[in-house]
């Protein structure tokens, strides 16, 4: 499985409130980058073991999110992936737009 992949299943099991941790996050590019700011972002909210944030929270949590947008969004633009892992990286995109609106109504 690509890190596309995984970080998909990942954002999913985040919906779901379910444990979310990725492997790649040991990489030493982008992406590696990107797997330890989801880590982050997938720890803080299991810490806060609620669906309501105060506000700083969820400012917080919605810049780690605009951050991985952010790369998700350029990856998606470099052309250097496959076409299942750009159909794959559509669904991710769309995981991470719900889990922004669910924070921002938090």
């Amino acid at each position: 499985m690509g890190w596309v992949e995984e970080l998909r299943q990942a954002f999913g099991r985040l919906r779901t409130g379910g444990p979310a941790q990725v492997s790649f996050a040991a990489r030493s590019d982008v992406v590696g980058e990107l797997g330890r700011e989801f880590n982050a972002l997938a720890s803080e909210l299991a810490d806060s073991g609620e669906d309501r944030y105060t506000r700083d929270q969820a400012h917080r949590l919605r810049n780690r999110l605009a951050g991985i947008l952010a790369v998700l969004h350029v990856q998606s633009e470099a052309g250097e992936l496959a076409a299942e892992e750009q159909s794959a990286l559509k669904e991710l995109l769309s995981e991470a737009k719900s889990l922004e609106a669910r924070l921002r109504q938090g």
